[in-house]
């Protein structure tokens, strides 16, 4: 008996490792240890969509969440060309359906599921054309000769796109919920086909392909459209 606990210390005696051999044992001691229950904050890996992806985007809900109000942002992203083909046959305007083309692709759109959802206040809405415009302002030289910049500059100072406030104040809720999906549309519209025009005026030279100011609204709509997944609190 003496012997084997001799035996059995001499065992558990401490081993001598190398610096790399202290490394890998630490990395493999880290992804066998259970999981500490200090709170970290929620990853968003794997929650943005690439712009290419994105079809369009609908407002037509507003929610109360954490005390405050909410639009709620429909996004319809791409889909493939047998479900858009399916899609254009079913909704196909014809003499006897009484609605144009574009009106039929509204009444196509309005009964269409969503891919997901996003939400902001109306004051995020905002932010984001002050953005936008600032980048414009700022990138001013090359906005005055960049074809794609130039689409981005007549969407900013378009009529239906000023005077937010008053039209918040003033318009009802339906108008609130067009004037922002216009908005997000035509951002979301010059930033998925920019540069696929094909002709563009002398005074403008082809779009760059390292714009910076198209890169930046591009992360700008990611970041704005970022797929989140929350609980429906009740419409309002």
């Amino acid at each position: 008996m003496p012997a084997t606990a001799t035996s059995g210390s001499a065992s558990t005696s401490p081993r001598v490792f190398t610096p790399s051999q202290a490394a890998v044992v630490a990395l493999h001691a880290a992804a066998s240890s259970p999981i500490t229950s200090s709170p970290k904050p929620r990853s968003r890996c794997g929650s943005f969509v690439p712009l290419q992806r994105f079809d369009c985007i609908r407002v037509a809900k507003k929610l109360r969440r954490d005390g405050r109000r909410v639009y709620v942002v429909s996004v319809f992203l791409q889909r493939n060309e047998a479900r858009r083909r399916l899609s254009e046959s079913v909704y196909k305007a014809s003499p006897a359906s009484k609605l144009s083309a574009e009106g039929m692709r509204a009444f196509m759109m309005a009964e269409r599921e969503p891919d997901y959802s996003a939400e902001h206040p109306f004051f995020e809405f905002r932010e984001l054309r002050d953005s936008v415009a600032a980048l414009v302002r700022a990138k001013g030289v090359h906005v005055k000769t960049c074809a794609d910049c130039q689409d981005l500059l007549r969407v900013l100072l378009n009529p239906k796109h000023q005077h937010w406030t008053v039209r918040r104040m003033f318009g009802n809720k339906e108008q609130r919920f067009a004037l922002l999906t216009t908005f997000v549309n035509d951002l979301l519209t010059l930033t998925t086909s920019a540069g696929e025009r094909t002709s563009i005026p002398e005074r403008l030279v082809p779009a760059d392909k390292d714009c910076q100011v198209r890169e930046r609204v591009g992360e700008l709509m990611q970041e704005f459209l970022r797929r989140e997944r929350k609980d429906s609190l009740g419409i309002i």
